[in-house]
């Protein structure tokens, strides 16, 4: 049986292994969740790429893993590239926030993006970014969130926290560009963010997607 590794920085990368072991239940799935570390989003560069060297390790090592994957689009957009010189004979397989579907979705071509400060902040996001804007045949007009605090507090199930900084953080999204048309199209740009989605959903309206 083929042993698959996943991990992230706790418990957000178990919305991505949800996903594979729905598409792949013949594979054997080894998960790590970094919690003494969460979340990767308010970490220094250098401290995510050592942390993502070191799971790395481990997963090879003790579960002799035939593939990786990087459940989390911040490690993804700053290790995965050093990750892959370093081991150049095991596949890795990352996550990116979902900005080609959104573009595709969304009817007005505004669309939100929530992610933690260090995905926005590398240069994989920023390449994504223009990618995207650039392939489309209408204009886009994306409007980027940084939130602080909410993959922490999904992390802690902290309810009430969760709703304060999913509050705080799309009312500072809406003030973006507030003489254009609202988002219709919100993109969850952390695997934590999906275990906050009734509550995000609720405070966008039924007409975000």
């Amino acid at each position: 049986m083929v042993t698959v590794g996943v991990f992230d920085s706790g418990v957000g990368g178990l919305s991505v292994l949800r996903a594979l072991r729905a598409e792949l239940p013949q594979v054997h799935f080894v998960y790590l969740a970094d919690n003494a570390y969460a979340p990767y989003g308010e970490q220094a560069a250098d401290a995510v790429i050592a942390r993502a060297h070191q799971l790395t390790k481990q997963l090879r090592t003790e579960h002799k893993v035939q593939a990786l994957v990087v459940a989390c689009n911040t490690a993804t957009a700053i290790a995965i590239d050093d990750l892959r010189k370093t081991h150049p004979d095991l596949p890795f397989i990352g996550v990116e926030p979902a900005l080609k579907p959104a573009a595709t979705l969304s009817r007005s071509g505004h669309i939100g993006v929530l992610a933690t400060r260090g995905t926005m902040q590398s240069a994989r996001f920023t390449h994504l970014l223009g990618a995207v804007r650039g392939a489309a045949d209408r204009p886009l007009h994306i409007r980027c969130q940084p939130c602080d605090g909410l993959a922490d507090a999904i992390e802690r199930a902290d309810a009430q926290a969760v709703l304060e900084r999913a509050a705080h953080h799309l009312e500072q999204l809406r003030r973006q560009d507030a003489d254009r048309p609202a988002i219709d199209t919100l993109v969850l740009g952390c695997t934590h963010y999906p275990f906050a989605r009734e509550t995000l959903q609720s405070l966008c309206g039924p007409e975000v997607v």
